[in-house]
């Protein structure tokens, strides 16, 4: 479908800017909908142009004359609502008096009152920090008339649903509303059930789970070759940009500096860096300045960089639908990506695994040999000196520094090699020329998403509704003395009398240790193992 829509002239000129030459499907089917002031649920993965889809609409029907709130987009995470914002000030680059701004936790909170009193139109925010936002009365919703939750299942993942539906009852009963997830369970039935009017359901997934123009494979090698393994494959495909993804924190900052010191251009991204850095390594990453970002699962949902060629799962991801939103970074929007997972052994039959719930055959390559890399480093030398040599460029200063060498007792052979040694990368790690593939057969099964398996400690506190307990409640009493992020406590219920959440299990028992029979909202909190929650997300008990 071209972009033959009734809209403003100054959208139509930012879009084109913009590269939009035509819609994709989520936004052939979402935009006139929306338009048309429908309410929609909207299934689609991350990256098939969905904030386009629901942007556009917002800034047609937003009257920008009048200093009100009238959008409001919820994201899951702050690195998302950025990401929105900026995608959103693009498509408004000609539209005057537009004003748009985001709300989020671990910004100064004065930051955004200042922003705030500046009167937008536009808000987009993370729910803890918009329901801080109303309960200090600076923001107001009263003349809001179209609400979006991005990324829905997500927020309701990380406890959000409490949040969510105070902020519904905020905003007035007539107003337009959209909902988008990767994924559809009963939760978000619900909740459309309960807050959208006669909603219409568009999916655009296809028939895999996982993104058609990404060729997935994965590569039978020892842990203790993993780096290796990824440092040749960067080499031999080259891509332009890439995310590594790695299961803990500890190893995004472990492989970041082993990947540093082979000389590849990297940076990281996890829970436990200041919000600052995270995004400026996020900025860097989108214009390219960093070529390869190593990230944990924070990173996985959300993140919005058309340009990225290849995902590599250092380590294969604890659950298939990680795997899925993991690879969903590249691939985007019609471009072809690659998809690299590195296995050793007792990770295979987590390959197999995914292969059967996403309907996808990954394909089993090798690690390319030290030599191949050492072929494709060198042809990449002289395909370098070949363009410059061939450009436009002049090159009196460099002639004046080479006669000068011939004037010595060098020869020429001995000046190019020379220059060559000058211009190589350093490494400070001895290069391994052995072949580092293994073959090992699968050995067990896992199950995933339960209590030992799933890399997941699920912990009954004693407190509830009834002690005023909130889920921002429970994320600053564990985040403020545990290293672990927000996005990291999930599947969070709080009941009448007591409550439930989930942490990754390698923090068990640092939990226990450090949060057990300490304080909480002036009471005692007592914690104990519980059984893991359902499948579907959330514990039996919660609503």
């Amino acid at each position: 479908m071209e972009l033959n829509m009734e809209l403003r002239n100054e959208i139509k000129q930012a879009i084109e800017e913009m590269g939009f030459a035509a819609l994709t499907e989520i936004q052939e089917l979402t935009i006139p909908l929306l338009l048309a002031g429908k309410d929609v649920i909207g299934h689609s993965h991350t990256g098939t142009g969905k904030t386009a889809a629901f942007g556009i609409p917002i800034l047609e029907r937003t009257d920008f004359t009048l200093d009100i709130v009238q959008a409001l987009v919820l994201a899951p995470t702050r690195e998302l609502a950025v990401q929105i914002h900026d995608e959103l000030m693009r498509m408004a680059k000609y539209i005057p008096n537009c004003k748009i701004v985001t709300v989020f936790g671990g910004d100064p909170i004065t930051n955004q009152l200042f922003k705030l009193k500046k009167k937008p139109q536009i808000i987009i925010g993370t729910p803890g920090r918009t329901i801080d936002h109303l309960e200090r009365k600076t923001i107001r919703f009263d003349y809001l008339k179209f609400m979006v939750l991005d990324e829905a299942d997500e927020m309701l993942k990380m406890g959000f649903q409490e949040d969510i539906e105070k902020i519904f009852k905020a905003v007035p009963t007539e107003r337009q509303t959209l909902m988008f997830s990767a994924t559809m369970p009963k939760s978000i039935m619900s909740l459309a059930k309960s807050y959208m009017i006669e909603p219409e359901f568009i999916k655009v997934m296809g028939d895999d789970a996982t993104n058609s123009d990404v060729s997935q494979y994965y590569y039978k090698v020892r842990r203790e070759n993993k780096t290796e393994a990824i440092y040749r494959l960067l080499n031999v495909y080259r891509p332009k940009l890439s995310l590594i993804f790695c299961n803990t924190k500890v190893k995004v900052d472990e492989l970041t500096q082993e990947l540093i010191e082979r000389g590849i251009n990297c940076d990281k991204i996890h829970g436990d860096l200041p919000q600052t850095t995270r995004l400026d390594v996020l900025k860097k990453f989108h214009n390219g300045i960093i070529e390869v970002m190593i990230a944990t699962d924070v990173a996985a949902r959300g993140l919005d960089i058309k340009q990225v060629e290849a995902v590599f799962n250092y380590d294969v991801p604890e659950k298939a639908d990680y795997y899925v939103h993991r690879i969903g970074r590249t691939g985007r929007i019609g471009n072809i990506g690659y998809s690299f997972t590195l296995v050793s052994k007792g990770e295979l039959k987590q390959i197999e695994e995914i292969e059967r719930i996403t309907k996808t055959k990954i394909k089993k390559r090798s690690i390319p040999t030290y030599d191949k890399v050492l072929d494709v480093k060198n042809q990449k030398v002289v395909d370098k000196v070949v363009a410059l040599a061939t450009s436009d460029t002049t090159f009196d200063h460099e002639y004046e520094i080479l006669n000068k060498m011939m004037q010595s007792s060098l020869t020429e052979d001995q000046i190019i090699v020379s220059l060559l040694k000058m211009i190589e990368t350093k490494s400070s790690v001895e290069a391994n020329i052995a072949d580092i593939n293994e073959e090992f057969e699968t050995r067990g099964a896992k199950t995933w998403g339960t209590t030992d398996t799933s890399g997941q400690a699920r912990f009954h506190l004693n407190l509830g509704k009834q002690d005023d307990l909130t889920v921002s409640d429970i994320l600053d009493f564990i985040c403020s003395k545990i290293k672990i992020s927000r996005r990291d406590v999930q599947n969070i219920a709080i009941l009448t009398e007591f409550s439930f959440f989930s942490v990754p299990a390698t923090a068990r028992e640092e939990i226990m240790s450090k949060l057990n029979n300490t304080k909480l909202k002036g009471k005692r909190a007592g914690l104990s193992i519980s059984k893991p929650p359902r499948k579907d997300g959330f514990n039996k008990f919660s609503k």
